[in-house]
């Protein structure tokens, strides 16, 4: 992952709580792939497909990780101008950037993805542990087929970590982003069992360096919690 490098021209506005992404298509053959209902508005021109990339099957097990089972294509018609498309994330938050070499592999949050070009695959596998955590069971993961862009979402600001070779790192599962998938981790508590039963924290991401780690700074189930006493209860 290189800094600032990216194929498409794009601008993020209004982070760190509101942000969306503006992303320009300069000619055909540039197109974009965006996660369902991701798209705000964009240029009148632009053509937009659906279709459930890799397959049903593939769509199914997306929706495991909470992505959506269809993803759209926005392109440019032979013989057009430049245009822009425009996303934004699910909750607020900021949104980020990265531009990934061939090969490179990152493990993504529920719901983490918003968009990306072509050549990125996104596959879904389970997280094993991360379901005590609270992350679910299936996790989204995204591979460069080719060099690439994606953008993420996260709920809140987004804060990226250096972590060093053998250096520690310890993250609330509701509050890990993305991660590159060559950094070690595994899921543990934190504290002793009075810790864990009493602390309110449950379990963590324990991840050794060297990687690299996103964090946004809200929990969406904290925000459900808050909300769930006001709730319409069915009599």
């Amino acid at each position: 992952m290189l800094k600032d490098e990216s194929i498409l021209k794009y601008e993020i506005k209004g982070s760190p709580s509101f942000a969306h992404v503006a992303i320009t298509l300069d000619k055909p053959g540039q197109d974009i792939i965006a996660e369902g209902g991701a798209m705000i508005y964009m240029d009148g021109h632009i053509q937009m497909t659906t279709k459930s990339s890799g397959g049903i099957m593939k769509g199914l097990k997306r929706t495991l990780s909470g992505e959506s089972m269809f993803q759209n294509y926005f392109s440019l018609p032979e013989g057009s101008n430049q245009g822009t498309v425009v996303f934004s994330h699910g909750v607020p938050g900021d949104i980020i950037h990265l531009h990934l070499k061939q090969g490179e592999k990152w493990v993504l949050s529920r719901d983490g993805y918003i968009c990306s070009t072509m050549g990125i695959a996104i596959s879904t596998k389970a997280s094993g542990k991360q379901f005590f955590g609270g992350e679910g069971l299936f996790q989204t993961t995204v591979t460069a087929e080719k060099e690439g862009d994606i953008w993420l979402g996260g709920y809140g600001m987004v804060e990226k970590h250096e972590i060093k070779q053998d250096q520690e790192f310890l993250v609330d599962t509701s509050i890990m982003m993305a991660y590159s998938a060559n950094i070690q981790h595994k899921v543990s508590k934190v504290g002793g069992k009075k810790s864990f039963i009493l602390g309110g924290e449950g379990f963590v991401i324990r991840y050794t360096g060297p990687g690299i780690v996103y964090t946004q700074n809200r929990d969406i189930r904290a925000l459900a919690s808050l909300i769930w006493p006001f709730l319409p209860k069915s009599r």
